[in-house]
Protein backbone atom coordinates (compact mmCIF):
# COMPACT_ATOMS: atom_id res chain seq x y z
CA UNK A 1 0.00 0.00 0.00
CA UNK A 2 1.53 3.40 -0.98
CA UNK A 3 2.41 5.82 1.75
CA UNK A 4 0.06 8.77 1.89
CA UNK A 5 1.92 11.96 0.96
CA UNK A 6 0.90 15.56 0.80
CA UNK A 7 1.67 16.54 -2.83
CA UNK A 8 2.48 20.08 -1.70
CA UNK A 9 5.03 18.81 0.83
CA UNK A 10 6.49 15.58 -0.61
CA UNK A 11 9.31 13.82 1.26
CA UNK A 12 12.78 13.93 -0.26
CA UNK A 13 13.95 11.00 -2.33
CA UNK A 14 17.31 9.26 -2.59
CA UNK A 15 19.37 10.68 -5.47
CA UNK A 16 18.75 7.71 -7.80
CA UNK A 17 14.97 7.89 -7.39
CA UNK A 18 15.12 11.66 -7.79
CA UNK A 19 16.87 11.13 -11.15
CA UNK A 20 14.10 8.74 -12.23
CA UNK A 21 11.42 11.28 -11.26
CA UNK A 22 13.29 14.03 -13.13
CA UNK A 23 13.36 11.79 -16.22
CA UNK A 24 9.64 11.02 -15.90
CA UNK A 25 8.81 14.71 -15.52
CA UNK A 26 11.00 15.43 -18.58
CA UNK A 27 8.87 13.03 -20.63
CA UNK A 28 6.01 15.52 -20.23
CA UNK A 29 3.35 12.80 -20.14
CA UNK A 30 2.84 9.32 -18.71
CA UNK A 31 5.72 7.18 -19.96
CA UNK A 32 6.96 3.64 -20.28
CA UNK A 33 10.18 2.40 -18.71
CA UNK A 34 11.98 2.76 -22.04
CA UNK A 35 10.78 6.36 -22.49
CA UNK A 36 11.90 7.20 -18.96
CA UNK A 37 15.28 5.53 -19.57
CA UNK A 38 15.75 7.65 -22.70
CA UNK A 39 15.37 10.83 -20.59
CA UNK A 40 17.91 9.81 -17.95
CA UNK A 41 21.27 11.61 -17.91
CA UNK A 42 24.28 9.72 -19.30
CA UNK A 43 25.57 8.71 -15.85
CA UNK A 44 22.22 7.09 -14.93
CA UNK A 45 21.85 4.43 -17.60
CA UNK A 46 21.01 1.52 -15.34
CA UNK A 47 20.01 -2.02 -16.20
CA UNK A 48 16.30 -2.47 -16.92
CA UNK A 49 15.82 -4.38 -13.65
CA UNK A 50 17.41 -1.55 -11.67
CA UNK A 51 15.17 1.09 -13.26
CA UNK A 52 12.11 -1.09 -12.66
CA UNK A 53 13.16 -1.43 -9.01
CA UNK A 54 13.39 2.38 -8.67
CA UNK A 55 9.97 2.77 -10.32
CA UNK A 56 8.47 0.19 -7.92
CA UNK A 57 9.89 2.12 -4.96
CA UNK A 58 8.46 5.36 -6.32
CA UNK A 59 5.08 3.68 -6.77
CA UNK A 60 5.19 2.38 -3.20
CA UNK A 61 6.04 5.87 -1.92
CA UNK A 62 3.13 7.39 -3.82
CA UNK A 63 5.20 9.37 -6.31
CA UNK A 64 4.02 7.47 -9.41
CA UNK A 65 1.07 5.41 -10.53
CA UNK A 66 1.59 2.37 -12.74
CA UNK A 67 -1.10 1.53 -15.30
CA UNK A 68 -1.12 -1.36 -17.72
CA UNK A 69 -1.55 -0.43 -21.41
CA UNK A 70 -1.45 -3.52 -23.57
CA UNK A 71 1.69 -5.39 -22.61
CA UNK A 72 3.46 -2.34 -21.17
CA UNK A 73 3.42 -0.50 -17.87
CA UNK A 74 2.91 3.25 -18.14
CA UNK A 75 4.04 5.46 -15.25
CA UNK A 76 2.30 8.70 -14.32
CA UNK A 77 3.83 11.17 -11.86
CA UNK A 78 1.57 11.88 -8.88
CA UNK A 79 3.80 14.64 -7.48
CA UNK A 80 4.36 17.78 -9.51
CA UNK A 81 7.95 18.71 -10.30
CA UNK A 82 7.39 22.23 -8.96
CA UNK A 83 6.14 20.93 -5.60
CA UNK A 84 9.02 18.49 -5.22
CA UNK A 85 11.65 21.05 -6.26
CA UNK A 86 10.24 23.64 -3.86
CA UNK A 87 10.42 21.13 -0.99
CA UNK A 88 13.92 19.88 -1.87
CA UNK A 89 15.25 23.41 -2.30
CA UNK A 90 13.75 24.57 1.00
CA UNK A 91 15.28 21.61 2.86
CA UNK A 92 18.72 22.16 1.31
CA UNK A 93 18.52 25.91 1.86
CA UNK A 94 17.76 25.39 5.55
CA UNK A 95 20.27 22.58 6.03
CA UNK A 96 23.22 23.96 4.08
CA UNK A 97 22.73 27.73 4.29
CA UNK A 98 20.68 28.26 7.44
CA UNK A 99 17.85 29.62 5.29
CA UNK A 100 20.03 32.41 3.84
CA UNK A 101 19.17 32.72 0.14
CA UNK A 102 21.86 35.34 -0.39
CA UNK A 103 24.49 32.88 0.86
CA UNK A 104 23.19 30.27 -1.57
CA UNK A 105 23.41 32.70 -4.51
CA UNK A 106 26.87 33.85 -3.37
CA UNK A 107 28.06 30.24 -3.29
CA UNK A 108 26.71 29.58 -6.79
CA UNK A 109 28.36 32.74 -8.13
CA UNK A 110 31.68 32.04 -6.40
CA UNK A 111 31.69 28.48 -7.75
CA UNK A 112 31.10 29.74 -11.29
CA UNK A 113 27.61 28.19 -11.46
CA UNK A 114 25.92 31.60 -11.83
CA UNK A 115 27.19 33.84 -14.62
CA UNK A 116 27.04 37.62 -14.65
CA UNK A 117 24.24 37.37 -17.22
CA UNK A 118 22.45 34.98 -14.90
CA UNK A 119 22.87 37.42 -12.01
CA UNK A 120 21.46 40.25 -14.13
CA UNK A 121 18.50 38.13 -15.12
CA UNK A 122 17.92 37.15 -11.49
CA UNK A 123 18.11 40.80 -10.38
CA UNK A 124 15.53 41.83 -13.03
CA UNK A 125 13.24 38.98 -11.98
CA UNK A 126 13.58 39.90 -8.29
CA UNK A 127 12.81 43.57 -9.07
CA UNK A 128 9.69 42.59 -11.03
CA UNK A 129 8.59 40.15 -8.33
CA UNK A 130 9.07 42.79 -5.62
CA UNK A 131 7.05 45.31 -7.65
CA UNK A 132 4.16 42.81 -7.82
CA UNK A 133 4.15 42.36 -4.05
CA UNK A 134 1.42 44.09 -2.05
CA UNK A 135 4.17 44.98 0.45
CA UNK A 136 6.00 47.05 -2.19
CA UNK A 137 6.15 50.72 -1.20
CA UNK A 138 5.36 52.88 -4.22
CA UNK A 139 5.82 56.21 -2.40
Amino acid sequence: MPESINPADPPLLPASEEQVMAALWACGRPATRRQIAACLPEHCHWADATLLNFLARLEHRGFVRRDRQGNKNVYTPLVRRRDYCARATAVHLDTLYGGDVQQLVRTLADAGRLSFAGMESLARWLDARAAESPEYDYD
